[in-house]
């Protein structure tokens, strides 16, 4: 490595390291999309990435995040006033650690699900994506809950794995979807990211990788139970990125051709869907469905003026042929017309700069 290059990268890291918390407030999903990307390309910018966001509650949309990377490290804490579907592709780049804060009492309904995990006050999950490469994750983010994401580096998590000889950690990465434990490891890991975020910033990132390595290579906890995929998962993977399936110009695909595709049949899938979304299939497919028309409307690449004389075109591109109906659905649903999302679309400007540090 010339010496020009290393000073420069030297210079990079020194830069990570100083980073400050910087918070954002979405109104939208798209919004929340397009952060999303920016992030992952700047940690991993040889490699694409897409994501899904579904408003699964009805009101306006409020979300908060509060951003906080340190060198390999990406820190985040999530909380939204609406239950969201968040949907990505599968990675090997990098590894999730994810958990819930400020639950009121022990007993508290949650509505949180990571990776097919029902999150409890002890659960950390998420971490099995790298197993899932060309595969759909998603997630249920309850409605006012605090969600604390810790996204490491996965080359450098398997090296400190070799180091430590935690080999025990590698078949959790691999085969469980969450791990509910109070063990001294995960609470020292909380414990290190809310200081990070409550005025004493890290600076050591292997802190992050070599907490994490102990609580998943610790597996003689009493207290510890680990959950692995089932066939509900798997199968609500495949349903919602059926859904997504934009297949150049046809029609929306039908419930019919999801029981096909899945090999299921429609009593069993509803009997799913209710348990997770608690909602039907059809149910969900007309969110997710009203969500990809908000989004048309949305964005910022189409003039104000096309958006709007084409709407009623959109809207039945994504299965709405009634337009009355679907008005009335939308303006219930999200608190504004279409017209109006439409207008106030192109005033809106996905840019992150201050997120990266510019």
């Amino acid at each position: 490595m010339s010496r020009k290059k290393h000073r420069i990268e030297k210079i990079s890291r020194k830069i990570l390291r100083r980073k400050r918390s910087r918070n954002y407030v979405f109104c939208d999903t798209l919004e929340m999309e397009e952060f999303c990307k920016a992030h992952f390309e700047e940690y991993h910018s040889t490699s694409s990435f897409g994501c899904n966001v579904t408003q699964l509650s009805t009101g306006i949309l409020e979300t908060q995040t509060t951003c906080s990377p340190i060198q390999d490290v990406h820190l985040e804490i999530f909380k939204s006033n609406q239950t969201l579907l968040y949907e990505e592709e599968a990675n090997t780049k990098s590894v999730s650690f994810c958990w819930l804060d400020s639950l009121a009492t022990k007993d508290e309904e949650v509505l949180t699900t990571i990776s097919g995990h029902q999150m409890t006050r002890n659960s950390i999950a998420g971490f099995n994506r790298i197993n899932k490469t060309g595969g759909n994750i998603w997630d249920i983010v309850g409605a006012n809950e605090e969600l604390c994401c810790m996204s490491l580096k996965w080359n450098k998590l398997q090296e400190r794995i070799n180091k430590l000889n935690a080999f025990n950690a590698y078949a959790r990465l691999e085969e469980c979807i969450g791990i509910d434990s109070d063990d001294h490891a995960s609470t020292q890991l909380k414990k290190l990211f809310h200081d990070h975020f409550n005025g004493q910033p890290s600076k050591k990132p292997n802190s992050f990788y070599d907490l994490a390595i102990i609580f998943l290579d610790n597996e003689d906890n009493e207290s510890t139970f680990d959950a692995h995929r089932c066939e509900s998962t798997d199968l609500i993977e495949d349903m919602v990125k059926l859904i997504h399936e934009d297949r150049a110009g046809m029609p929306p695909i039908t419930l019919e051709e999801i029981t096909e595709y899945l090999n299921s049949n429609r009593d069993s899938l509803n009997t799913t869907c209710r348990r997770i979304f608690n909602m039907d299939v059809i149910e969900l497919v007309r969110r997710i469905r009203l969500e990809q028309t908000r989004k048309a409307f949305l964005t910022p690449h189409s003039s104000t003026g096309l958006k709007e004389f084409t709407k009623k075109r959109t809207a039945l591109y994504y299965g709405f042929k009634n337009w009355k109906k679907f008005e009335h659905s939308y303006s219930s649903y999200y608190g504004e017309t279409p017209s109006q999302t439409i207008d106030r679309s192109n005033r809106n400007i996905y840019s992150f700069s201050a997120w990266k540090g510019e």
